[in-house]
């Protein structure tokens, strides 16, 4: 299967006096798949996306995306080509759920004085009509709760009509209906329209039921790389996160079952 992403010999620390946070990073991320990047806090995965999303520079190797070198994009270019769901978003301004949809469609505003055009509107009313986001489609962002907010942020990325979306650690802050809302919104989209996705997850149990492959890192490095039929096993699990597990597969998927911390640390 052809690459959509390709990584090659990537390493990045933020400070040169500090040791690299991401080294010798090799990776294929396939098109038309849901690849989930996953490792204990502070390895570098929020990093490497960052990195694909050329918000930072790496101190060394390659980034292609469907075979054309990152540093040759034009921002405009990469705009049409990756879109991004972040964990929370930093919006200060009392737009509503409309204007930050069409976000997602000013890569492709023909003409500045005119705005957004009718082909621009009928995208923002499918997506909107899709994610069910119509009765809040008038309200302030600063009225929607968590997992509101994040289904607008990803009719954001989907009315930009790329090919790839990354997202990082977009469940973090919701409860369970709602992650699992966009988890499935996620890779309906993967399938339907062949979009490849790749997110950033600390949720091992989400991971099984909707993703096609995993990517462990630790320590800036990639550990494993498999399906979660292949890596949920409760010694990798251990040697990753650092707890024991045991694993229970229902239905043909691997769940994470993690077992109760006997010793209490000192000074609690």
């Amino acid at each position: 299967m052809a690459e959509n992403i390709l990584i090659e010999n990537v390493s990045f620390s933020y400070d040169a006096n500090e040791e690299n946070l991401l080294n010798d990073l090799n990776i294929n991320l396939e098109k038309g798949r849901f690849t989930e990047i996953l490792g204990p806090n502070g390895c570098g995965k929020s990093t490497l996306l960052k990195i694909i999303l050329k918000y930072i520079k790496p101190n060394e190797g390659i980034i292609k995306i469907e075979n054309k070198e990152l540093k040759e994009y034009t921002h405009s270019e990469l705009s049409k080509t990756l879109s991004f769901v972040p964990q929370k978003s930093s919006l200060s301004m009392p737009l509503t759920a409309e204007d930050v949809i069409f976000m997602g469609r000013v890569p492709y505003i023909k003409n500045r004085w005119f705005g957004f055009d009718k082909d621009d509107k009928k995208r923002v009313d499918e997506v909107i009509s899709v994610l069910k986001l119509e009765k809040f489609r008038k309200r302030s962002v600063f009225s929607l709760s968590g997992g509101e907010f994040q289904r607008v942020l990803m009719a954001r990325a989907l009315v930009q009509d790329t090919k790839i979306i990354l997202l990082d650690e977009p469940t973090s802050a919701l409860d369970m209906n709602y992650s699992l809302e966009l988890m499935s919104i996620t890779a309906h989209f993967v399938k339907s329209e062949n979009i490849t996705a790749i997110m950033v997850i600390h949720d091992l149990n989400l991971a099984s039921m909707y993703c096609d492959n995993l990517i462990f890192i630790k320590n800036g490095r990639i550990a494993y790389k498999g399906t979660p039929k292949e890596l949920f096993k409760p010694e990798i699990l251990e040697e990753i996160y650092g707890f024991n597990c045991q694993i229970v597969e229902n239905k043909g998927l691997p769940y994470v079952i993690p077992k109760k911390k006997k010793k209490i640390m000192k000074g609690h």
